[in-house]
């Protein structure tokens, strides 16, 4: 009842106050590249709907819209077993073929998953941080798509049509695409989207400014001492320890920051940012590449700090020029057809696919 109103208010606004789609902007996708982000799937769990963007010019901009299933019951996922969906941000980090599954879980389970699934890097650190509990969370499709028309149908997963999953498929690379997951996707008009982001943009170049000057207690201010998750120094402490002796090198470092996406959960009572940017490190004793990962959460005082920092060689090429890096076409990388009948070599409860996805471009 709750979002019948939010809608009916939304179009009675719209008609008495029309405005052009552009204005509006999502509110989780504020910065995106033509590296990590050149597409971006958002998942809307009120509406059951699986939102598909691309960017351009570092904007968001809505391909298409396909029909899921999530969690058979609602809210965000917390406990192992709990049959709820997570709500945050997620990479896409593995691909399992109809026949992965079929040899992982035996035929009468992995048909379940119909002709594949993508795996979620749930629980991610902001999870982690929070205590949640479980695994296993993909975006798959299902040898009966009947479970799509019942929206609440899944022990956790995104689940879609075997043919939507096929479509998807030809957008995502593994360690870098990400799927977004909210109750409700919301908009802002695009002056105060454009303010979110430049407040975000001045952090990070505050913070990488007091890393090239080696000023440390400047640096150390833009982190939360708690929460904080470090995979490898586990603390606060520790994290500070390493970084204060790495801070008495008697030069200052290069560092470059390049590809930017900032991407936000959208939760309104936990809000958090994921930030990612390709890292080119250069100092008298290291001279590296790779993935920066950021997650931001707001302070009592509602000021963005760091509360777990990543670094990873995954999903970075070995080729280190940017106009290499940035090339993406899309392609059939993960299926050798577009036929489920003929992926899965057996009948499946196909739903009627006529009006269940919207076109808009």
């Amino acid at each position: 009842m709750k979002n019948t109103f939010k809608s009916l208010w939304l179009l009675l606004f719209l008609i008495a106050h029309p405005v052009s789609a552009d204005e509006f902007l999502p509110t989780t996708l504020l910065k995106l590249d033509p590296f990590f982000t050149h597409h971006i799937l958002v998942a809307e769990k009120s509406t059951h709907q699986l939102h598909l963007f691309k960017n351009e010019d570092g904007l968001p901009k809505k391909v298409k819209t396909f029909e899921v299933a999530t969690g058979k019951r609602a809210g965000n996922k917390f406990l192992q077993g709990d049959h709820r969906t997570p709500e945050g941000v997620y990479r896409l980090t593995e691909f399992l073929t109809h026949q992965d599954l079929l040899k992982r879980h035996g035929v009468e389970v992995g048909a379940i998953y119909g002709v594949g699934a993508f795996v979620m890097d749930y629980p991610n650190p902001i999870d982690t941080l929070a205590g949640k509990t479980g695994g296993g969370i993909w975006v798959h499709s299902t040898n009966d798509e009947t479970r799509i028309d019942k929206g609440l149908d899944s022990r956790g997963c995104i689940v879609s049509t075997n043919k939507d999953l096929i479509e998807l498929s030809q957008y995502i690379e593994l360690q870098r695409s990400s799927v977004v997951v909210v109750q409700d996707l919301t908009y802002l008009k695009k002056d105060s989207w454009q303010k979110n982001r430049q407040e975000i943009e001045g952090v990070l170049e505050g913070w990488l400014t007091a890393w090239r000057n080696l000023d440390l207690q400047a640096y150390l201010s833009y982190y939360s001492p708690n929460p904080f998750y470090d995979p490898v120094r586990k603390n606060f402490e520790a994290f500070k320890a390493h970084k204060r002796a790495v801070f008495q090198q008697p030069t200052k470092p290069l560092i470059d920051a390049q590809h930017l996406s900032i991407i936000g959960s959208g939760s309104n009572t936990d809000d958090y940012l994921m930030v990612s940017f390709i890292q080119k490190y250069q100092s008298a004793t290291l001279n590296d590449i790779g993935r920066k990962t950021l997650y931001l959460k707001r302070d009592s005082q509602f000021r963005w700090k760091i509360v777990a920092e990543m670094w990873s060689k995954h999903g970075i090429p070995e080729e280190t020029e940017q106009d290499q890096l940035a090339q993406f076409t899309p392609s059939m990388r993960f299926f050798e057809s577009r036929d489920p009948a003929q992926i899965l070599q057996v009948d499946f409860r196909q739903r009627n696919q006529s009006n269940t996805s919207q076109l808009n471009e």
